[in-house]
């Protein structure tokens, strides 16, 4: 498999970008603060999730493709009725937007992607709006061939939409491309459905759900994957 790969996709937040849940939920325990809501983090997290599900539709495999800036002005104000607040929903979403711009890299990012790129074509493909994307990696000097935004694309992992969307972009037959993701359910997903080999970057060392396809490769880190890849 690894002898038909011409190129290598990142996703971009939890495995370039060092932005993950307890970073969401930190964030939005500020915004409720900010805006005088109190409120138990973790619970306002739970349902600021659940109210995902109301805006892009109940089935994860296919979610309804809508700006994230939208979605979260929805979700915050969902979840803060539920807790008895009116919240603000444009200004958290501003925030946490603010937040995703500013977000840093992994420390060892940088130089995986310059020794990966002496062999393979680089790309990013993440579930983002363009703007705070684009900025973010700005702000870390990453640099990528290819930058794939759910925005761009209109459609949201796993939605194979988005992965061919990938391949289109870099003009690549799918199984050339590999995509390098830390979650399940979008990027491991979303990439066997859509024909691309996937590398699942499992950091924490936690079981692969059971109702999971089984990744391509399993890598702890990405230097790993350098191991793997230039072996």
């Amino acid at each position: 498999m690894l002898d038909s790969i011409h190129a290598v996709a990142f996703d971009c937040y939890g495995t370039i970008i060092r932005f993950t849940t307890p970073d969401f939920v930190r964030t939005l325990a500020e915004i409720a603060r900010a805006q005088g809501l109190e409120a138990d983090p973790e619970v306002l997290w739970d349902k600021f999730v659940e109210a995902a599900f109301v805006f892009r539709g109940e089935n994860v495999a296919s979610p309804t493709y809508r700006r994230y800036d939208e979605a979260w002005a929805f979700q915050f104000e969902r979840a803060a009725r539920e807790l008895g607040f009116e919240g603000d929903g444009r200004l958290a979403a501003v925030r946490l937007k603010e937040e995703l711009s500013q977000a840093e890299a992994y420390a060892e990012t940088a130089e995986v992607l310059e020794a990966l790129r002496a062999r393979y074509r680089l790309a990013v493909l993440s579930n983002a709006d363009g703007d705070f994307l684009q900025a973010c990696l700005d702000k870390n000097g990453l640099e990528f061939e290819v930058v794939v935004s759910s925005e761009a694309a209109r459609a949201l992992k796993p939605d194979p939409a988005i992965f061919a969307y990938l391949a289109e972009a870099l003009g690549l037959e799918p199984q050339r491309v590999l995509y390098v993701g830390d979650s399940p359910m979008p990027d491991v997903v979303g990439a066997r459905r859509a024909g691309v080999p996937v590398a699942w970057l499992n950091r924490s060392g936690r079981p692969l759900p059971e109702d999971m396809p089984e990744p391509d490769l399993q890598v702890d880190s990405l230097r790993d994957l350098v191991t793997v890849l230039l072996s």
